[in-house]
């Protein structure tokens, strides 16, 4: 019996990484790319394909050549230059509960921004931040560019 139950806590706590990542939400994904781009999740590093799944917290990196497009799941459209670098801080889209949240921040390239769905039924919880200043987002379209 306690071999069995050591069995079991050594599987639950080796597996227990893989089922955070499966509970996580996914929030957008990778529409469309040209060259390279990348995908920062924690420690990893991962190449992009399009239709790779974003989750809170990731940052996307385009190459030299490189362009990309995001779409969130509230239908906030971004689109990512040569060189840009964009980290998807926070995002909560739950109009059944209530729970709306988007924080992105820009470090570095060119971007276009589309608002979707949380501008509309939440402006107040949408923030877009560069490294000078933090935007509130009222519903438009924007295109940033910030050299390095």
């Amino acid at each position: 019996m306690q071999k069995i139950s050591c069995a079991f806590l050594l599987f639950m706590l080796l597996s227990a990484p893989v089922v955070a990542r499966e509970s996580e939400e996914v929030i957008g994904h990778i529409q469309n790319l040209t060259g390279t781009a990348a995908i920062v999740r924690g420690d990893a590093v991962m190449p992009v394909a399009p239709g790779a799944a974003l989750y809170r917290g990731d940052v996307v990196r385009t190459g030299k050549p490189g362009a990309a497009g995001v779409v969130l799941t509230d239908d906030t459209t971004i689109s990512l230059g040569s060189g840009s670098e964009i980290a998807l801080n926070d995002y909560a889209f739950q109009p059944k509960e209530g729970r709306f949240a988007l924080a992105l921040k820009m470090v570095k390239g060119t971007f276009a921004y589309v608002t979707g769905q949380i501008v509309k039924l939440a402006p107040e919880s949408a923030q877009v931040q560069t490294p000078d200043a933090t935007i509130a987002v009222r519903g438009t379209k924007l295109l940033i560019q910030i050299e390095e």
